[in-house]
């Protein structure tokens, strides 16, 4: 058997005898037990050490970005900076390599599981049980951070348990090396639940972000639930949930309030108003933790009877004003009839939030451009979605795969309006970027160059293949393209195919921003039950009909959802019917254009 092509712990059966086996189980020094996680670019399995026999934890990175040098560089980057500190709380690198052409880490196991089943397995966390834990990664992040590093991606699934129940921080795969203290990402890989606000905007980040994101793991553990359900990586979107976060006290009444204030702290929409260092946060938990154990009343009791107090002060205020009220009354009407002197009353302006300030760097203006271009994709305005894309894919100092993507996007949003020849002009334009480059863009996929290709050819693209794998936001994308061909070409049977599976595309949170796209194919969805309907499947036989069927269509302008095809095909039925009433001698001519 020839299983050369195969992927790292696949399971083949033997043609002849129909065994199941494992195949490419051998990376270096390590033999692949089990799958232990799968992630967005990589696979963690559990092998064994023959060296030193031990068990031990292989990440290997996917096959297409095994491919792609620059994600090696960065898979290297994130072992070579892992590697650079070592502290108990921080899962510990032990080599790195190559199999089979693909790129792996072994680090040491952590047999626990991660914090994220434990929250899964358990609802929420106790605060007991919480702050040992916070703690403990608070002390990890505080190393890293020593170390220049910002880790760029807390979350509870990057939290792992060991046998004893102690935290330990893993996956520096999106980490900065900060410079001066500061750091400026060029893409944004990172979860919508933690991301901190400065992320989301593409402003500079420093060690407070990732107080943000741990502040925000806490909330999610303690609570039950993330402090941000939006998962959608749109700004707009994320930033007004970031905004509108439900205090963690109201979330849940029974933590403790020197707890939600350390957690509302750390989530601080303003970097500004957050921990000044790790030894703060550090200290304010243990001291919360103290007290919990202590069993005081000075923490959790306290809590308890500063809310009675305050609901029967509120009581007492409610009685108060009440009285106050007919007292008042009484005196407001024996001096209704006196002259009052001109009261100005001054109210005084709201708190707010002071803004993120902008930085003048050439990476904050592209992710500010791909921003507003994806924002003009969800407002419909292709136009201007289409050239922003263009500006970006045109421009040299967009950083790869951005760039290519920006190219697509172009072509995607060119179809979108309706305009054919220039959807087909770009996708020119992207192919011959393609080609330019050394490595090739792996990332875009070989699918999505394929059907890049095929937009310029005249014949459709056959509906999908029942094995045809569509996974991810390129899997969106090149159902996308193939679709659109085919609709604009008229092909709305064969274009309805690939937009379903679109739609049915399973996006995992790194690839939200696709979510975009599968709006707009239910939107051609809708489009095609109109289309396909018996309105346009025949034209009437009598003068009665035609003007029955005129009047039906006057209406299905304002129900279409898209452009392109089907307004065209609006128009056409609109002729087809004044020529078949004048056709049939009709006394009142149907119009061939609205009035």
């Amino acid at each position: 058997m020839d299983v050369s092509a195969m992927a790292p712990f696949s399971n083949v059966a033997c043609p002849i005898c129909g065994e199941l086996t494992r195949v490419k189980c051998e990376f270096g020094p390590y033999t692949l037990v089990r799958r232990h996680a799968v992630g967005g670019m990589s696979m963690v399995f559990a092998a064994r050490d023959h060296t030193l026999d031990r068990e031990v934890a292989v990440k290997i990175l996917s096959e297409g970005f095994s491919a792609n040098e620059r994600r090696i560089a960065a898979f290297e980057e994130e072992a070579r900076i892992t590697a650079s500190f070592s502290h108990p709380n921080v899962v510990r690198v032990l080599k790195t390599g190559r199999a089979f052409g693909y790129f792996y880490i072994a680090m040491e196991f952590v047999p626990g599981g991660h914090f994220e089943q434990k929250i899964r397995d358990q609802g929420k966390i106790p605060e007991l049980e919480t702050l040992p834990l916070a703690i403990e990664v608070a002390q990890g992040l505080k190393a890293a951070h020593a170390a220049g590093l910002i880790h760029r991606d807390v979350k509870p699934g990057n939290i792992l348990l060991d046998a004893m129940g102690h935290a330990k921080l893993v996956d520096f795969g999106l980490a900065l090396v900060t410079q001066g203290g500061k750091a400026q990402a060029t893409e944004i890989w990172a979860t919508p639940y933690y991301v901190p606000p400065e992320t989301v905007e593409g402003y500079t980040e420093d060690f407070r972000s990732d107080i943000y994101a741990f502040g925000a793991t806490l909330y999610h553990a303690l609570s039950g639930k993330p402090s941000c359900g939006e998962e959608s990586m749109a700004t707009n979107v994320l930033r007004e949930a970031k905004k509108r976060v439900v205090p963690l006290h109201v979330a849940d009444p029974s933590i403790s309030v020197e707890t939600c204030r350390i957690v509302e702290r750390a989530m601080a929409y303003n970097p500004n108003d957050r921990f000044r260092s790790y030894d703060e946060m550090i200290a304010n938990l243990s001291s919360v933790l103290r007290h919990l154990k202590s069993g005081r009343p000075g923490i959790a009791e306290s809590a308890m009877l500063r809310r009675t107090a305050k609901k029967r002060q509120e009581r007492i205020i409610v009685v108060a004003g009440v009285l106050a009220v007919v007292l008042v009354s009484g005196i407001v009407l024996s001096r209704m009839n006196r002259p009052q002197p001109e009261i100005t009353v001054v109210t005084a302006p709201p708190d707010e939030i002071a803004p993120l300030p902008v930085m003048p760097d050439t990476s904050v203006e592209i992710m500010k451009s791909y921003r507003e271009a994806r924002a003009a994709v969800e407002t419909k305005d292709f136009e201007k979605a289409a050239r922003k894309f263009i500006m970006l894919h045109k421009d040299p100092a967009v950083q790869e795969p951005t760039r290519s993507w920006a190219g697509v996007e172009a072509v995607l949003a060119a179809f979108l309006d309706g305009r054919t020849s220039d959807a087909r002009k770009q996708a020119r334009a992207t192919l011959n970027h393609l080609r330019s480059l050394a490595h090739n863009s792996k990332e875009l996929g070989d699918e999505c160059i394929a059907t890049l290709e095929a937009l310029g050819q005249l014949p459709p693209l056959a509906p999908p293949k029942p094995d045809f794998a569509a996974t991810g936001a390129s899997g969106v994308i090149v159902c996308m393209l193939a679709g659109l061909k085919n609709w604009e070409q008229g092909m709305l049977d064969q274009a309805v195919a690939w937009f379903t599976l679109a739609d049915a595309v399973t996006l995992p949170a790194n690839d939200q921003w696709a979510a975009i796209y599968q709006g707009l194919a239910r939107d051609h969805l809708a489009d095609y039950q109109i289309l396909s309907g018996a309105l346009f499947a025949s034209l009437p036989t009598d003068s009665a009909g035609c003007e029955t069927a005129r009047s039906q269509l006057e209406t299905v302008p304002g129900r279409l959802k898209t452009r392109g095809r089907a307004q065209f095909n609006v128009r056409a039925l609109r002729l087809d019917l004044a020529r078949q009433a004048k056709l049939l001698g009709t006394a009142k001519p149907v119009s061939p254009d609205p009035p």
